[in-house]
């Protein structure tokens, strides 16, 4: 994985063909059910914690602070304050 969400979305449509394989035997499909449950929990943790990322740069753009958790946007409008990209690993 590359830690991006399209990524993601990827491994979980894979995990969906792997389930729907007609040639898999009971073994495999035991297997594949219970990787996709650890597959499932793991990329919901994982849009979750996006998802409070994204609340928090909103929060920011309405504030103009970015709370010292999430990381520094790359690029902000100057005059509105909108942040227009990222880059991870930076703080302002």
């Amino acid at each position: 994985m590359k830690n991006k969400m399209v990524d993601v979305r990827n491994h979980l449509c894979a995990m969906l063909e792997a389930l729907g394989d007609d040639t898999a035997t009971p073994e495999q499909v035991a297997q594949t059910i219970e990787r996709a449950k650890a597959t499932a929990m793991v990329a919901g943790t994982y849009i979750s914690a996006v998802k409070t990322e994204i609340d928090a740069i909103r929060l920011a753009d309405e504030i103009g602070q970015l709370p010292v958790a999430v990381e520094a946007p790359q690029q902000m409008d100057r005059q509105t304050g909108r942040v227009l990209s990222f880059e991870h690993g930076r703080r302002a």
